[in-house]
């Protein structure tokens, strides 16, 4: 009898044992599957950009101007020199920054070189006309409606108005100093800068064959199609500027409707 009980009690124990392991190994397998899931389910996230770690996708550029091939800087001036314009309703569209340079294209085993305006950034208005702030030398292009533009009349009505930004409350530049000082002009480039020559280095699409003045008539041609017109002004040097350069603001003025077809803030520095 007391053998028969040593041996129960031995029996018990080693099926006691043998459910632990089995619980155990149970437990374990559950543990992985579980390892396994998280896994997968942190994947699935990752992919659909809903885990917390997901990297944030960046917003769509917008389309951009004429041939342009980026997005220029959103820089702008001060909000008390915005202040002082008064925006016109007509707006300057597809509007371009970028710097008149050089560029190549090769015919057959030659390479070519023309000027044109390259570097190019599409951009658009601020504050109701308001261009993006130019560095010295650079270039802005735009568009308007050649109806609207001429329906607010002809040439003797505009003006480019500039202040110095530092203090404009002392005047216009345009009555201290000669008009070549600063952008006086809405027409610093001409069409066959706008209409490179096919294959140039600069990669724009949008080309044509032939010499200076084929290109520009063709540029020409295309905006008389879509009834605009061009307009360009360039943040000129000047031998009044001090030796660290100095910021003006400039408005496109029209005397008869006493307000802006756009304004914009650039360097001026010395020649």
């Amino acid at each position: 009898m007391r053998h028969a009980i040593t041996f129960t009690t031995g029996s018990a124990l080693i099926a006691a044992l043998c459910l632990a392991n089995t619980a155990q190994a149970q437990s374990l397998s559950g543990f992985k599957d579980r390892l396994k899931q998280k896994a997968v389910e942190e994947v699935v996230e990752a992919v659909d950009g809903k885990g917390a770690g997901a990297p944030t996708q960046a917003p769509a550029v917008a389309s951009a101007g004429p041939a342009a091939t980026a997005t220029a800087s959103s820089g702008k001036p001060d909000a008390n020199l915005i202040a002082m314009t008064k925006c016109a309703s007509v707006k300057p569209v597809n509007i371009v920054i970028g710097n008149v340079g050089d560029y190549t294209f090769q015919n057959g085993f030659s390479t070519e070189s023309r000027s044109g305006l390259i570097n190019r950034k599409s951009a658009t208005l601020t504050d109701g006309c308001i261009l993006p702030s130019l560095e010295s030398r650079q270039v802005a292009y735009m568009e308007v409606d050649t109806d609207a533009y001429a329906a607010m009349g002809s040439s003797n009505d505009w003006e480019m108005q500039c202040v110095k930004s530092a203090n404009p409350g002392a005047g216009a530049v345009s009555q201290t100093e000669g008009k070549t000082e600063y952008p006086y002009t809405v027409n610093f480039l001409t069409g066959k800068a706008m209409m490179l020559h096919c294959g140039n280095s600069e990669g724009i699409d949008e080309c044509a064959e032939g010499s200076n003045s084929s290109r520009s008539g063709a540029w020409d041609k295309q905006l008389k199609a879509r009834g605009m017109t061009m307009l360009s002004v360039h943040g000129n040097t000047s031998t009044l500027a001090p030796a660290g350069g100095e910021n003006l603001y400039c408005q496109y003025y029209n005397a008869k409707t006493r307000t802006s077809l756009f304004a914009f803030e650039y360097m001026r520095t010395p020649n």
